[in-house]
């Protein structure tokens, strides 16, 4: 298993062996500077997942140096060590990108504890700005890309599903990409070769959803139709939706499943098709099961194999490396090049919680290109929510308030503010969202 790597800043040199001793003996691989310039020197040479800075520092401050290495290195996370806490001082570290401010005279065992829940869950990639010839990994699956751990395994089942010829269920919320998963299982599988036919289900008159999808026998004048899983046949019928499809759509789907046999509404003689199916939801299968909109049997039969995509709030460390690809995506497509995304946008994009996934980013980055002078994603750019910090109610504070009592209220009022978005209360204190759910769990709620 990695070893956390944490950053150590005080120009007290009898405190930093100490706290090195300290850290290293805890398993902890240590780095210490001196003063801010040094660190910074530090942080072109190697990347760190904690970085401990004193607020007093020849030179430059903590606070400072704080806000350079939130921009610069916007997932390591930073602690500003102070033995003149003040109101002021903390609550501007936190806003600086500060996770936590920790009073000295340091007490050893509270410092393991705090490094110990800060580098609990180590990112699977650190973005470093000052690191010469950085390369990011990043991993790729039929066009898609991510470095998130919750996307490799997304691509590890996707890999799976691809190489099995069963029907597979595609779970996600709106715009986060599920058709995409789709296609790369198609073009994955055996059945590559063959045709991919896409029916967006909720588009369909749902008295007419079933002949749509298995075809309709000659009715009246109406001719005869075969239907879109005859389109697919030695090939791969997408059908985006599952809830939107009627009863009778749903038993003409699960005949198929079962039997590999269907016949056109209207008809009785069933055909053999040899066509593979894979559905997708932004539903929970087992509610809509609950609440009658899909059949038990059904869903027994399409929870064989899931691919569950998890939304974009929830692997901001993807936003990087899908911007940079939408960005170049979209000036193919205008015949324009933007390629430069400077530290404060990908900062407010990493700050932004995306209700609408990978369809709004993608939105927001041909906006960027359509409305771009030169090579670079300025900020201005941005959509105005995205820039514009929301106004929020002042908070009075006595003199005297203790520091953590201080701390709870200005996270529990800006979260109140947020309507108890954890995502951009993080963004609009600059912390971690991580330090959001610390804080409220210490806080018993």
């Amino acid at each position: 298993m990695a070893r956390a790597k944490i950053l150590i800043v005080d120009d007290d040199r009898h405190l930093l062996e100490a706290l090195e001793q300290l850290l290293a003996g805890d398993g902890y691989e240590v780095t210490t500077a001196g003063s801010a310039e040094e660190a910074l020197d530090r942080c072109r040479a190697d990347t760190f997942h904690l970085a401990l800075c004193d607020l007093h520092l020849p030179g430059r401050n903590g606070i400072s140096l704080i806000k350079a290495l939130r921009q610069a290195c916007p997932s390591t996370v930073t602690v500003l060590v102070t033995g003149q806490a003040t109101v002021r001082a903390a609550i501007t570290a936190l806003k600086r990108g500060a996770a936590e401010y920790v009073q000295k005279p340091i007490k050893p065992k509270r410092l393991l504890a705090l490094c110990a829940s800060l580098t609990a869950r180590l990112p699977e990639y650190l973005p470093n700005h000052l690191l010469v010839g950085e390369r990011a990994p990043t991993a790729t699956f039929e066009g898609m890309q991510a470095r998130s751990q919750a996307m490799l395994e997304v691509f590890e089942r996707a890999r799976i599903a691809a190489a099995a010829d069963g029907p597979v269920l595609v779970l996600g919320e709106s715009g986060s990409g599920r058709e995409r998963v789709a296609r790369a299982l198609h073009a994955r599988s055996p059945r590559a070769g063959g045709p991919f036919v896409a029916v967006a289900a909720a588009t369909l008159d749902p008295a007419l959803a079933a002949g749509e999808l298995f075809g309709r026998e000659r009715q009246g004048g109406a001719e005869r139709t075969d239907g879109r899983l005859a389109e697919a046949a030695g090939g791969t019928l997408y059908v985006d939706e599952l809830s939107a499809l009627d009863e009778a759509a749903q038993a003409a789907l699960l005949r198929h499943l079962v039997a590999g046999r269907s016949a056109r509404i209207g008809g009785r003689r069933e055909r053999a098709i040899d066509a593979r199916v894979v559905v997708s939801s932004t539903g929970d299968p087992a509610a809509l099961v609950r609440d009658g909109r899909l059949r038990a049997d059904l869903c027994d039969r399409l929870t064989v194999m899931t691919v569950r995509l998890p939304p974009l709030r929830e692997r901001i460390e993807d936003v990087p490396v899908l911007a940079a690809a939408l960005l170049a995506e979209a000036g193919r497509r205008h015949g324009r090049t933007v390629s430069v995304i400077p530290v404060e946008t990908e900062r407010l994009l990493a700050a932004w919680s995306w209700p609408g996934n990978v369809r709004e980013l993608a939105s927001v980055m041909e906006q960027g290109v359509l409305l771009a002078t030169g090579p670079a994603l300025d900020p201005s750019l941005l959509p105005p929510c995205m820039r514009v910090e929301q106004a929020a109610p002042l908070i009075k504070i006595a003199i005297g308030t203790p520091m953590e009592s201080v701390e709870r209220e200005v996270i529990l009022r800006t979260l109140e503010a947020n309507q108890g978005n954890k995502t951009a209360t993080a963004g609009v204190l600059g912390i971690s969202r991580r330090s959001i759910y610390n804080k409220l769990a210490s806080y018993g709620l």
